[in-house]
């Protein structure tokens, strides 16, 4: 579970720029309200708002550049590019960009901590809570020795796991299977999304080759496709099932391989007919597609955070897929969505003022993000949708 994050000189995020999950007592009892072991009230939903080119993009890429930095970026060639990219309309000496990550695994409240300066990780460290913060381990560069200072306490042996400058401390200790990063490898595993340290990525599109990785990850799980095929049913009118099912077909070179098929089955007047999917709307390709990744992690618990999450999706459905991260019965494990939205049908009725982020950028090409119940008098009653689009809260298209 998340608590919060936050990046500063990280692309268009030239000042520090916090998301916060937690929320206050108000929230208790309000629909996308979680509960973490140590008791902190914590969102199920937040949704990122804003104009084209305002940064929402970036608001997400922390958690996604974060998630591959500790996982694999100790596979990168030394002295390779770190894939991010600072603050890029600047003059002057290059500034540090600053990372930060709290959250709760397994009853355990860490905070991880990463400052990078181009090329080099200039600081990296990990702390547990207890009464308080005290680190697991902490390194930093050091500019006389060109080495790394480091120290670490209740880690047992650590002198196997190489210092590199190009990638993350815990990265390494997972390819010498130390003990804490192994702990820790199911939380950032956890993190599903569709940003990656180069970018957008388009698996999650409506396109014929994430349909078809859909229906191969569907035949593995049976009890998935049932939950995929009763939405799809519910948000599809005629549609009353989905399945897949593996085909034998001729290849171009004459020989004989077998595909993983998925089908749309429509009832009418009694009987079945069955149709392959990629004849249906690409609504309905899009929710297949998306379902593939978000089901796992409502059922096993974790974090999605998506981009343009809409993208082929009607507001309604938009609205259907939030409300199984609000449910505790679809959502038993506590996952959390974190997600850019243009769907402002949201703000009517469906996220509240502490589950909304709006993303601004300035003249300066710096983007801002703040949530909305940061705002001085904001309250829940409001008419948020109206007042956004009357400009009380930015975040809005300046159009001539």
């Amino acid at each position: 579970m998340i608590f919060k994050y936050s990046a500063e000189n990280f692309y268009s995020l030239r000042e520090k720029v916090t998301v916060d999950f937690a929320i206050g007592q108000q929230a208790k009892g309000r629909s996308g309200m979680l509960v973490s072991e140590a008791g902190q009230n914590v969102n199920s939903v937040l949704g990122i708002f804003g104009a084209n080119a305002s940064g929402k993009t970036n608001v997400l890429k922390p958690l996604g550049f974060l998630a591959w930095f500790i996982l694999e970026s100790a596979f990168t060639k030394p002295g390779a590019k770190i894939l991010f990219e600072p603050f890029a309309f600047t003059e002057g000496e290059p500034e540090l960009t600053k990372l930060e990550l709290e959250f709760e695994f397994r009853g355990k409240h860490y905070h991880y901590e990463l400052d990078l300066l181009g090329a080099l990780v200039a600081r990296e460290a990990l702390y547990l809570k207890k009464t308080r913060f005290s680190y697991l381990f902490e390194r930093e560069l050091n500019g006389e020795t060109g080495e790394y200072d480091f120290k670490a306490q209740d880690l047992g042996s650590v002198a196997s796991v190489p210092q590199r400058s190009n990638a993350s401390w815990l990265s390494s200790a997972l390819l010498q299977e130390h003990e804490l990063a192994q702990k820790l490898r199911p939380f950032f595993e956890s993190i599903h999304g569709n940003l990656g340290p180069d970018g957008r990525l388009p698996t999650h599109d409506a396109e014929m080759e994430n349909v078809f990785d859909a229906a191969r990850f569907y035949h593995k799980s049976p009890e998935t496709l049932d939950h995929v095929s009763s939405l799809l049913s519910e948000f599809d009118l005629g549609l009353s099932r989905v399945a897949v099912s593996k085909e034998k077909l001729m290849g171009a070179d004459g020989k004989e391989v077998e595909l993983t098929f998925p089908f749309a089955v429509h009832e009418l007047d009694g009987k079945e007919y069955t149709r392959v999917l990629m004849q249906e709307s690409r609504g309905t390709q899009a929710l297949f597609v998306l379902l593939r990744y978000l089901l796992p992690v409502l059922e096993d618990g974790g974090i999605a955070f998506i981009d343009e999450f809409e993208s082929g999706l009607h507001p309604h459905m938009v609205r259907r897929i939030i409300e199984l991260f609000f449910n505790p019965a679809t959502n038993p494990k506590q996952a959390q969505l974190i997600a850019t939205f243009h769907t402002d049908f949201l703000l009517r009725d469906t996220l509240h003022k502490y589950q909304i982020y709006f993303a601004e950028k300035g003249e300066d090409l710096v983007t801002d993000a703040y949530r909305l119940d940061s705002i001085k008098g904001v309250r829940n009653i409001d008419n948020i949708y109206d007042k956004y689009h009357a400009g009380a809260y930015g975040g809005i298209p300046c159009l001539p």
